[in-house]
């Protein structure tokens, strides 16, 4: 046999040992990948029939309680409602509207819950609703542009980058960076871009279909205790479905802003909050969801300052404030 003659059949041979491995490798992976769904179908039918085995022992229970330890049900805030007293009484009791609630219970605190305050910015999570609400109802959808008009802008607020005012007139966004904006860097022209293009109807909407009936008063102001149900329906996703909920929440989570209730929570802690202040009016707001491991909780906090202060002076004892009672609701829920 000459030399070309071997060197082709070797050469076969390596091919056809090149194919066979290629083979085993594909059969393999799709064993590996056979294995893996059948682990993903049993883990989750083994799941629907732990929840089953719970509904049919617990018939008239939450089949969510199958899910919580027993220690993350806490319902006995007595202690905590006396301490956040004494820090509203020390700071000033008309000038504070203040409300907790441990979601896993629905034990909550409400101090001044008749106190309405004007609420800047955070009257943009309910318009955010509103424009998630028009999205579903397919009048419109994420990618859709809107124009920006001299009426929008507002220097006031947005990315300290690229606030939406620095644009030139004309420029088009689309309602996805829109909201981001909006919920991210509190962008007020973003805010006046999209509200434009809402119907009062369509804000009305949220409080017909919720029953928010006390969520603003006749001059537009809200208070602690009724805005607070606004971040309760997106956690429970009672108003919109649950990847606008979603959606919502994880941009008011990437808000940088920390000067309030924030300010002393771990980094590792998820906060989707909106804050607000009107400096001129002496107003200063922050509201949200805490998402403490298993022990998640809603607070809001809005204060009216003293007009007889500076305006600093002013602002500062109502950070101090607001960081005094975040840390203490914080405390309270972190203890075993």
């Amino acid at each position: 046999m000459n030399a070309s003659v071997r060197d082709s059949k070797a050469q076969s041979g390596s091919l056809n040992r090149g194919k066979s491995f290629f083979v085993i490798v594909i059969v393999l992976l799709l064993m590996a990948n056979i294995v893996t769904v059948g682990f993903l179908v049993y883990s989750y039918l083994g799941r629907e029939d732990s929840v089953q085995q719970f509904v049919n022992e617990y018939p008239l229970l939450d089949p969510a309680r199958n899910f919580v330890a027993q220690k993350h049900f806490i319902v006995n805030v007595q202690p905590l409602r006396e301490d956040l007293q004494a820090l509203v009484k020390e700071f000033g009791e008309s000038s504070v509207s203040l409300y907790v609630e441990f979601l896993n219970t629905g034990a909550n605190i409400a101090i001044n819950p008749d106190i309405y305050i004007w609420p800047a910015s955070l009257a943009k999570v309910p318009l955010a609703m509103a424009v998630m609400k028009k999205i579903e109802a397919g009048d419109w959808n994420l990618g859709n542009e809107l124009v920006l008009l001299p009426g929008d802008r507002n220097e006031e607020s947005g990315s300290e980058d690229s606030p939406l005012s620095e644009y030139p007139f004309g420029t088009r966004f689309t309602i996805e960076a829109l909201l981001e904006e909006l919920l991210i860097n509190s962008d007020n022209t973003a805010y006046y871009m999209l509200i434009r293009n809402i119907h009062a109807d369509e804000l009305n909407q949220i409080v017909d279909d919720l029953g928010f009936d006390a969520l603003f008063s006749d001059d537009g102001k809200v208070s602690a205790k009724e805005y607070s149900r606004m971040f309760r329906a997106l956690y429970n996703a009672s108003y919109l479905t649950r990847e606008h909920s979603e959606m919502i929440l994880e941009w008011l989570d990437e808000s940088t802003f920390d000067d309030y209730l924030s300010h002393d929570l771990s980094k590792e802690t998820r906060f989707p909050h909106k804050y607000g202040e009107k400096i001129d009016l002496r107003v200063y707001l922050d509201s949200g969801i805490v998402y403490l491991p298993n022990r998640p909780y809603l607070i809001t906090v809005m204060v009216n300052g003293q007009p007889g202060e500076l305006l600093d002076a002013d602002r500062e004892r109502a950070i101090q404030f607001m960081r005094g009672v975040s840390k203490k609701v914080y405390d309270y829920f972190t203890a075993d």
